[in-house]
Formats: structure tokens, C-alpha cells, sequence
């Protein structure tokens, strides 16, 4: 490769100049250039670099602590790195327990005075969440090493403050940038944005080892990195958060205050404090006379950020956006002649990380009073919700677990009561909760996270929001919701040491019993799926049906003992003992008797998944991690250049995530609808089945009335705020609605909400719809009339979609195909969706 690099940029390459090779700071402080071999900005450090020279930091200094909180799926450590001053490490427990007084309601303000006066601050920095925003970590060494060293540019911070770096968020997304980088880049850095080195290939170092967006994580606690990091919260509960990202290299550097939409939940402390930190960084960077700019693109409204969450705990969070992304490379020319470099990036976030530092030891003692106050109004004339159990039980199971994830308390009554409460949208009203039922009090340290997380809806103040507009959790996980301003005494006990009150319900045991049933729902399909790998037998029931006095309802699963050497030891292995219920004899008094031909029996399936070029990254990741992690169902990766060269035939399924038309155009459609039309069944989602739903099915997309000459034309007449509005209106930013099911059709068996099989909660993000027709059968549909639960959406955009099939299937030869609108796995936090995606894999290949 021909390297265009200009004269200067050879010296990048040039050995570390003789100032780097002293010693500087207390104890003779290595510079990362000593450590490392080169200057920060040089070239980019791979994580084993950036953690060999947090190490050396803290072998070198007492001011310096490393504290592993966890590894990421690829074995790379997650570092916390503290720095403080030696006598504040020394009792940083103590300092640490006062700190989270702070975060307790009951702290009268008396005591929070006394705290905030006398405790340091604690400041929490993460760096590279996003792995190919590269020029974080670079910068957090660096920053790392003027706090150790006592530079100039932070002096005085470890008086008032405990800083917490991580350096490395996303360390295996960061490896794979850096190690493509090294393979693509020539002898120096070439600046042409057309070089090889500036055209990162999919799926891109942005992701972690899964292909999640760990920036859209941190209230879905999805992935092991979120999780390990959401653990440590509590201890150390920071009075101010920045999470330092990178944005498109022609831009220049955005910092808070962010722009609208504003979460509501946020007192305006929260927001005057971002106000007064935009202002720190703007002194600071006129100082240099750098381009950057506030309250513009980056809003404070999705709960799942490293700015909003921590906002919600009490943080002033807030989010840093260089320019530069992956197509920056070390070195790259801008549209305006300017050059944008390694070390430019990584020396703006150094600088406003460290004018961010400044400003919060100059109003150290204001914060931590502000931090207190957030607290002590938690919950504030908010009502607790109350979360009602069903009789798929996995469900709140599940939802609690997320909430006790995520530090939040939960109580369970241990005996029924009544209450004035009011419903969430879509659920009916009642007074009579039974005994099991939880609360999650409005009034804790958590409280306004909680209220954010469970609420029906988040009032979106604007129309726009830079990600989805609703997410309410009692809809994502099917569990009845409502709300109350007070609660009598029902026995209330943290869940953590309750007896549970609403079991699984196993029947009487039995000594040799006629096989076993296991109620439809989520919860069960895991464990069957390790139950069949065991060798074990199942079968789907088509109907409804009655036995020992218990109604059973189309879609259980029935596990004939016959064929079975041990059948307790198979239920016992696969966890299925918990839900399986003991039958005595296959004779029903109502429905059809157990050995019914109107069954599917139930084979592990062979299942490919479409990946690589054209693909959605994030929709494949969350494919990969819900079959591999949550399902447990094996499948093969086949890259979108080897559908024509792969074997269909080995395979019962392909899945197709969300993705462009032109990934299985041409040729690899033709292949993919004969393997149908020999018996294959395709499950697609989104893009993925917008993509084949004509070719493969015959099922057409909802289109608009309006010709599209009619449409240009008066688009071309108007200004610019109204062509933008309409830009929004053909958008559905994450919109929760209820549509409607088939509850007797066995893709939607075990999905319907308690109490109303017909109905299901699905979180949009798109226009698109499929049009209905006789010619094939619509599972769930958006019914007339179409209302939005929560979230917003343009009326045309509600006309669009009334009246359109969500969940399709077609027969197609002697195969199927399977259309979801929607993403049934969007970022693996809307459970309500997963059993009817689980149903298209493991019954769907039976229809």
C-alpha cells in the first residue's frame, strides 16, 4: 500500500523523544510513553496495554488502586482504577459508608451537611464503551497519569475528590478495532478518508463480544459487562459520571447540557449542574480555541445511557462526544483541510475530563449536598407500583430479577389485601390483589430509576428522541402493573428474605406417573430444549383441555414417561422438575385425551443464522446471545457470501435478523425459496423479513395511499422545519402498542397476557407492516382504531399501521415462512416477545 502521509506524520512513527523518558511526579511516576514504548497518540493500545500501564501506575504509586470487577466474555479483564490521596485510600471504606448515607431518604439533612462538608467527592469516568472509539482509553491514560503525578492541570483534585477510571468499558469491541487497525493501516498514517485503514469491516469494534450496543445496556443488564459494572453502583455511588465517546470525524466536540427531549424524573439540579460543567469545558477549550458546541443531537431521555442511568441514581451524568469514530484512523483529512488526529482526539477528552475534575472540587461541598437532596425527595408524592403475579410465573420472576439487578428494592405481601390503585393502560382494574403480590416502593435510593423503568409511559416533551420513545418494563415482561398511592399492611417483606408465596405449583408426586405437563410460557422452552438434548420426549398440545380439576391451555407441553429410563433424573437434569406437573393418566375429562394426534411432537431443530455484510450487527448480536445464552438452542452462523455455497439442506431453520434487501438478493433469495419450497422453515425479523416477504411469501408490505409523485411534489414545497417534521413522522421511535393474537394458533401459544390470551404487548420501531390477506395466516395484527400504549407516534404513522399483520406464516411449498414486523429480541429486554419467536423456532418447523 502506497502511503500518502504528509511529512510531519512520519514522525509519529520516530522513537519516544528524550522528555518522554523522564520520570515525573511522586515517586518517580513512569509516563505511559516509558511503559508503553511510544507516545499516547502514536498508535493505538490494545487493552493488555492500557491495563499493563494502569498496573505500573499503581505498582509505582500509593495514590493508586486496581480493582477487577469483572471479565468480559473473551476473558479480558473490566477495571476500576481509584485515585486518591494515600491517607483517603487508606480509609476509603469509611469514606465510602458516609458517602451512602447520602443516597438514604432518611438522611435528615442535618447529617447530609455534615457528610458533604467533610467527605471528598466521588467522580466516575468511563472510557470506550463503544470499543472503535478508540481515542478514549488513550485519553484515560492519560488523565490516569496526571492525577498520579499531581500535574499542573489537577492540582488540588485529590484534596476534594475520589476518581474512579474505567479505563476500558467495552475491552473486547476495543481489540477488535485495534487489531484490524494494525492488520489495515501501512508504514504511516494515511490521511485520505478513502484509505483502507478509515473503512472499518463488519460488524465493526463498536459492539461488544456479542454485538450489543453496551451504551444502550445499562437498564437491561443484558450482557456480563453491564452487569459486573451495575454491581459495583452502590459502593460507589458518584456524585458525577462522564462517559467519553466518539462522533462523526467531520464534527468537532459536544459536551452537556444535553439537548431535548429531558427525562421528566430529573430535578433541575441535575440539569443546572450540567449547565455549569458545559461551562467549565467551554472555558477550557476557548482557552485553546477548539470548535465544540451544548444542547444539540445527545438528549437525556432513554433510560439505558451512561449519562441518563447514572442521572437517574442521583450522578450528574453526562456524555463527551470527540470527533472521530472508526474512519479517523490516527490521521485523517476533513472535508475543511483540517487534520484530525490520534492524539488531538485523546487530548480534547484529557482536557475536558480534567476541567470536568476542577469544577467539581471547586463546588465539591454544593454537589454533595445536591446529591443528598435528590435522594431525600425520592419519591416524593410518586405512587409505589404494584406488580400482580400471573399464571406464567416466569414472568415476574424474570422482571423482579432485572429489579433486584439493578439495586432496586422489591416487597412481597405474604397475604392478599385491597387497595385503590390504578392500572396501567391495557391491564384491568381491580382492588383484590392476592397474596405474592410485589410492590416496588417509590421512596428509596433507587426510586426515581424504579418509577422510570415501571411507570406506563415517560412523557416524551419533544418529537424527537435519539432513541426509542417507550420502554415501560410491565409491558416488555407481560406482568399485570398498577399503581398506588398507599398500601395497608400485607405482611411486606423484602424478596431477598420471603418465601416465595406464588410457586411453579408442582402436582402431587407420584410413583410412577403417566408423564408430566408443563404450562405454557418462556420460562419452560430452556429447559426443554436441555430436556430433549437429554434425550427426553415432548409434545405440544393443540387445545385446551382439563385434568384433575386444573384447566390446561392450548400449547402445554406433555412429557410422556414411555421411552423414558429415568424420567425424574431428565426433569431434574434440565430443571424442568420445577414446572412439570405429574399426571396420573392421559385420559382427559374435557378436550382431547393426552395421546391426541392433535400434537406436535417436539424435535430439536437445526438452525442456521444469517450474518456478515448487510446484516444489522446489533440485531444478529441479540439473536446470537438470546439462542446461545437465554434459549440454549445450537445453532450455525452462515455468513451472507456463503449462503449460495452452504447446504440449506442440513438446516430446519434460517433466521434473518434485520438487514438491507440487497443481503439475500438475487441468487441467494432463489436458493433459499427452493430450500423452502423442499421443507425448510425461514423465521425473519424486521428488516430481514421486509426483505423476503413478497419474494418467499407472496405477502406484501403496507405501502401508503399517497402516489409518489403526489408525495415529492409536496414535499418539494415545503420549508425546512416541515419537511423535518415529516421526516419524523415516518418514524415509529420505539412505540409500545398492544396487538392483537390468535391465542389458538400455536405460534402464539403461552404469549398472551394473563387474563387476555388475545393480547400482546410488542415494542415497535418501525413503519412497517405486512398487508393481510386469506391467502395466509395472521397471528397477531395491529387491530382498527390502533392506539399507542405508550410512547410517541405520528397519527399517520397509527393510520399506517391499523389494520396490518405483525406476526405472518405462510406455507410455501412443503416449508414456512415466518414474518415478525417487529424484533421479537430488541436488545434482549422485551421478554413479552420472546415466546412467540421461541414458538416460530421449535413448533413453527412442525406446522
Amino acid at each position: 500500500m502506497i502511503s500518502r502521509a504528509l511529512p510531519w506524520l512520519c514522525a509519529l512513527a520516530v522513537t519516544v523523544p528524550a522528555a518522554a523518558q523522564q520520570r515525573n511526579g511522586p515517586g518517580g511516576v513512569a509516563s505511559p510513553a516509558e511503559v508503553l514504548g511510544y507516545e499516547l497518540g502514536e498508535r493505538f493500545t490494545d487493552h493488555a496495554g492500557v491495563v499493563r500501564y494502569m498496573e505500573a501506575l499503581a505498582a509505582a504509586s500509593p495514590r493508586v488502586q486496581i480493582r477487577p470487577y469483572g471479565k468480559t466474555v473473551e476473558g479480558r479483564p473490566l477495571l476500576q482504577v481509584v485515585i486518591a490521596r494515600e491517607d483517603n485510600l487508606a480509609r476509603l471504606d469509611e469514606i465510602l459508608d458516609r458517602n451512602r448515607e447520602l443516597t438514604d431518604p432518611a438522611t435528615p439533612e442535618s447529617r447530609a451537611r455534615a457528610i458533604a462538608a467533610t467527605n471528598p467527592a466521588v467522580l466516575y469516568f468511563s472510557y470506550g464503551v463503544h470499543g472503535n472509539e478508540a481515542s478514549s482509553s488513550e485519553a484515560a491514560m492519560w488523565t490516569a497519569w496526571d492525577l498520579v503525578r499531581g500535574a499542573e492541570s489537577v492540582a488540588g483534585v485529590l484534596d476534594s475528590a475520589i476518581v474512579i477510571i474505567d479505563p476500558a468499558v467495552n475491552p473486547d469491541g476495543r481489540d477488535r478495532y485495534v487489531g484490524w487497525y494494525r492488520q489495515a493501516q501501512g508504514a504511516r498514517p494515511n490521511p485520505n478518508p478513502e484509505a483502507r485503514e478509515h473503512w472499518e469491516p463488519w460488524p465493526g469494534g463498536r459492539f461488544n463480544h456479542y454485538l450489543f450496543d453496551l451504551n444502550r445496556d445499562w437498564a437491561w443488564l443484558s450482557q456480563p459487562e453491564t452487569r459486573a459494572r451495575i454491581a459495583t453502583w452502590m459502593y460507589w455511588s458518584p456524585q458525577v459520571h462522564v462517559d467519553f465517546h466518539e462522533m462523526d470525524w467531520r464534527s468537532s466536540y459536544f459536551f452537556f447540557p444535553a439537548a431535548d427531549p429531558i427525562n421528566p424524573m430529573y430535578p433541575k439540579h441535575i440539569l443546572d449542574w450540567g449547565r455549569y460543567f458545559g461551562q467549565a469545558n467551554a472555558a477550557a477549550f476557548d482557552e485553546q480555541g477548539w470548535a465544540y458546541y451544548t444542547a444539540q443531537g445527545f438528549d437525556l431521555f432513554y433510560p439505558g445511557y451512561g449519562d441518563s442511568w447514572p442521572s437517574l441514581n442521583g450522578a450528574i451524568g453526562m456524555t463527551y462526544e470527540q470527533a472521530g469514530h472508526s474512519r479517523a484512523g490516527l490521521a485523517i483529512r476533513r472535508p475543511d483541510g483540517t487534520l484530525l488526529t490520534l492524539r488531538d482526539r485523546a487530548e480534547h477528552h484529557r482536557t475536558s475530563g480534567e476541567a470536568t475534575l476542577r469544577a467539581a472540587v471547586r463546588r465539591k461541598t454544593e454537589l454533595l449536598l445536591d446529591f443528598a437532596r435528590f435522594h431525600r425527595t425520592t419519591g416524593e408524592g410518586v405512587p409505589d407500583v404494584l406488580l400482580v403475579p400471573g399464571e406464567d410465573a416466569g414472568r415476574i420472576e424474570a422482571l423482579v430479577a432485572l429489579l433486584r439487578g439493578q439495586g432496586i428494592r422489591v416487597e412481597q405481601a405474604e397475604r392478599a389485601f385491597r387497595a385503590d390503585a390504578r392500572p396501567h393502560d391495557g391491564f384491568r382494574a381491580r382492588r383484590e390483589f392476592p397474596a405474592g403480590t410485589y410492590r416496588v416502593p417509590a421512596r428509596q435510593p433507587r426510586g426515581r430509576l424504579a418509577i422510570t423503568l415501571l411507570q406506563p409511559e415517560t412523557v416524551l416533551d419533544a418529537t424527537y428522541s435519539y432513541d426509542v420513545s417507550a420502554w415501560s418494563l410491565p409491558y416488555a415482561y407481560g406482568v399485570e402493573a398498577h399503581r398506588a398511592d398507599r398500601v395497608p399492611d400485607a405482611g411486606w417483606r423484602p424478596i431477598d428474605e420471603a418465601t416465595r408465596v406464588v410457586a411453579s405449583g408442582n402436582g402431587p408426586t407420584m410413583d410412577r406417573p403417566y408423564g408430566y405437563l408443563v404450562a405454557p410460557g418462556f420460562s419452560a422452552w430452556p429447559r426443554v430444549i436441555r430436556y430433549l438434548e437429554a434425550g427426553g420426549r415432548a409434545r405440544v398440545l393443540d387445545e385446551g383441555f382439563t385434568l384433575d380439576g386444573r384447566k390446561w391451555p392450548a400449547g402445554t407441553i406433555f412429557l410422556p414417561r414411555a421411552g423414558i429410563a429415568d424420567i425424574a433424573a431428565a426433569l431434574a437434569s434440565s430443571g424442568l422438575d420445577e414446572l412439570a406437573v405429574p399426571v396420573a393418566s392421559g385420559f382427559t375429562p374435557e378436550g382431547n385425551d393426552l395421546g391426541t394426534e392433535d400434537a406436535y411432537a417436539l424435535e430439536l431443530p437445526r438452525v442456521a443464522v444469517l450474518t456478515g455484510d448487510g446484516v444489522s450487527a446489533t440485531s444478529y448480536g441479540a439473536l446470537w446471545f438470546f439462542l446461545e445464552q437465554t434459549l440454549g438452542l445450537a445453532f450455525d452462523a452462515v455468513p451472507t457470501d456463503r449462503l449460495g455455497a452452504v447446504d440449506l439442506d442440513e438446516y430446519d431453520v434460517l433466521v434473518l435478523p434485520d438487514m438491507s434487501p440487497s443481503a439475500i438478493g438475487g441468487k441467494r433469495l432463489d436458493d433459499v425459496k427452493s430450500w423452502v419450497e423442499r421443507g425448510g422453515t425461514v423465521v425473519a425479523i424486521a428488516g430481514g423479513a421486509r426483505a423476503v416477504s413478497e419474494a418467499l411469501a407472496g405477502i406484501k408490505a403496507r405501502e401508503d395511499d399517497a402516489s409518489k409523485d403526489d408525495k415529492d411534489l409536496a414535499r418539494a414545497l415545503r420549508g425546512r422545519s416541515e419537511r423535518e417534521l415529516e421526516r419524523w413522522e415516518e418514524q415509529v421511535p420505539g412505540t409500545i402498542f398492544a396487538v392483537r393474537l390468535d391465542p389458538d394458533h400455536p405460534l402464539a401459544f403461552g404469549a398472551g397476557v394473563d387474563g387476555m390470551p388475545d393480547r400482546l404487548f410488542v415494542l415497535h420501531t418501525s413503519g412497517s407492516a405486512f398487508e393481510p390477506d386469506e391467502s395466509f395466516e395472521t397471528v397477531a395484527y395491529f387491530p382498527e382504531g390502533l392506539e399507542k400504549v405508550s410512547g410517541v407516534i405520528s397519527a399517520k404513522n397509527l393510520e399506517r399501521l391499523s389494520r396490518t399483520s405483525w406476526l405472518a406464516t405462510r406455507r410455501v411449498g412443503r416449508g414456512r415462512v415466518i414474518l415478525f414486523a417487529g424484533d421479537p429480541v430488541f436488545r434482549h429486554f422485551w421478554y413479552s416477545t420472546y415466546q412467540p419467536f421461541a414458538n416460530a423456532l421449535l413448533v413453527g418447523p412442525r406446522l
